[in-house]
């Protein structure tokens, strides 16, 4: 008979915490070890019951998420780690990858996702789910534009020629035809109005912008 895969939960919600306990709780092949409500928490019951999978939500009171893996990595290098997150964003995805995380979804996952992931992640595999692949996507795929750049497309967006952003600028007009070259060339798109769009799927400008 093969050992049960140890599992401590974290998150300071009572009430989801609650909820990912009897998810684990309730399956043959896995146990709860421990939940804890903040990292201070976790820390201790790390060390105490050295669990397979950690289950880390990525807003915890004292330190984030993405702080308490670092740590825990520390403490063991066969640990296994899963973000567990409400934040649809997709800016801490390759933060908390790089940190260690095997695996990263969100909480409206399905019970049958989530448990899948924690035994990929147990045999050595890593798990992103479908919706959190699209975000890492995005982000991949993010031109990184300069201070100067966002200020440039910024005015874009709100339709102002190369000679208008010039003046509010304080610039030449060729100067804004070269940082508008330079947006173009980055977002891989050969007009201003497609850098528009695009800016806009990208989340480099926000609609309400004026």
């Amino acid at each position: 008979m093969q050992p049960k895969i140890k599992v401590l939960v974290v998150d300071d919600h009572p009430v989801v915490r609650a909820g990912l306990c009897s998810i684990v709780g309730y399956q043959e092949d896995l146990e709860l070890v421990g939940e804890a409500a903040s990292a201070a928490e976790a820390i201790e019951l790390f060390a105490l019951k050295t669990p397979d999978v950690t289950l880390v939500d990525l807003s915890l009171p004292d330190l984030s998420g993405i702080e308490l893996i670092t740590i825990l990595r520390r403490q063991s290098a066969v640990a296994r780690f899963l973000v567990l997150t409400a934040n649809a964003g997709g800016s801490e995805i390759g933060k908390a990858l790089q940190a260690g995380a095997h695996a990263y979804l969100f909480k409206n996952a399905p019970s049958e996702e989530l448990l899948g992931a924690i035994r990929t992640v147990f045999r050595g595999g890593r798990y992103l789910s479908p919706a959190v692949g699209r975000k890492a996507d995005e982000i991949a795929v993010r031109p990184d534009l300069t201070a100067r750049e966002l200020e440039v497309l910024q005015w874009l967006v709100r339709g102002h020629s190369n000679l208008q952003i010039a003046r509010e600028m304080a610039v030449t007009k060729d100067t804004i035809k070269f940082h508008v070259g330079n947006i173009l060339g980055k977002l891989g798109v050969a007009s201003r109005s497609k850098a528009v769009a695009l800016s806009y799927k990208l989340g480099l400008v926000q609609s309400d912008q004026r």
